[in-house]
């Protein structure tokens, strides 16, 4: 595909005007020289088509350079773009060890998808809970008061809720319903098994202090955060 790597940033999106943001889903695209790429689709900008590959570099492509299968599919995105809240935008490239960890994109709970480069030189609290789970149920307020204490403090600090939810409308409801105001792993994303796995956990809430990387900091988060508060950043 003749493609180049460019830089999409908010104020591009402004200016233009006519982006039509779409949640997009990994595809072969094919132009008409036959040339191929596996990518997703970001927004169309006039004429131009934004992908973004899975390592997360983004590409624009002339709209009339795609073959006649991608136009149509890019005309789908955008009907199906009307009235779905639109995501927000970022120009910041995924470092490669937040990819790993996290994927290219988190969600919020209006479900709208945000890049996983916020999560760049913070320490972040994996947080696995569920709706069904009452002390889960009765941890989160305390969790959601010292994570908006850190923000007023302007502490490097995110949250990434690891969802143990029996559905996805389950996990956006627990998310609204304790207005959670921090990011989540896709529920159709594999890395909420792995990390599951990964960090041994047996039992919710359990709250797991890591980097940007995800070297753990503190494996016992929740006690410390029921015990200190937003205090608990320091010792982390």
């Amino acid at each position: 595909m003749t493609a180049r790597t460019a830089q999409i940033s908010l104020i591009s999106v402004l200016l233009f005007g006519m982006g039509f943001p779409a949640e997009g889903e990994m595809r072969t695209w094919t132009s008409i020289t036959g040339a191929a790429v596996e990518a997703e689709f970001v927004e169309q900008q006039l004429d131009n088509v934004v992908l973004r590959t899975g390592e997360g570099d983004l590409l624009e492509i002339r709209l009339n350079q795609l073959s006649r299968d991608d136009q149509i599919y890019v005309g789908s995105q955008r009907t199906a773009t009307v009235g779905r809240p639109q995501r927000q935008a970022s120009g910041n490239a995924v470092p490669p060890e937040i990819r790993r960890v996290f994927g290219n994109r988190l969600v919020n709970a209006e479900g709208q998808r945000i890049s996983a480069a916020e999560l760049q030189g913070k320490k972040i609290g994996l947080f696995f809970s569920a709706q069904w789970c009452p002390p889960c149920r009765a941890f989160t307020p305390r969790l959601v008061e010292a994570y908006e204490e850190l923000k007023a403090q302007g502490k490097p600090f995110e949250v990434v809720f690891v969802s143990h939810d029996r559905t996805e409308d389950d996990m956006y409801g627990y998310m609204r319903d304790y207005k959670m105001p921090w990011l989540a792993i896709r529920y159709d994303d594999r890395r909420r098994t792995e990390l599951r796995s990964e960090h041994n956990i047996a039992g919710i809430p359990s709250l797991i202090i890591v980097d940007d990387t995800g070297n753990v900091l503190s494996a016992n988060g929740r006690a410390e955060v029921s015990s200190r508060g937003a205090d608990a950043f320091d010792h982390w």
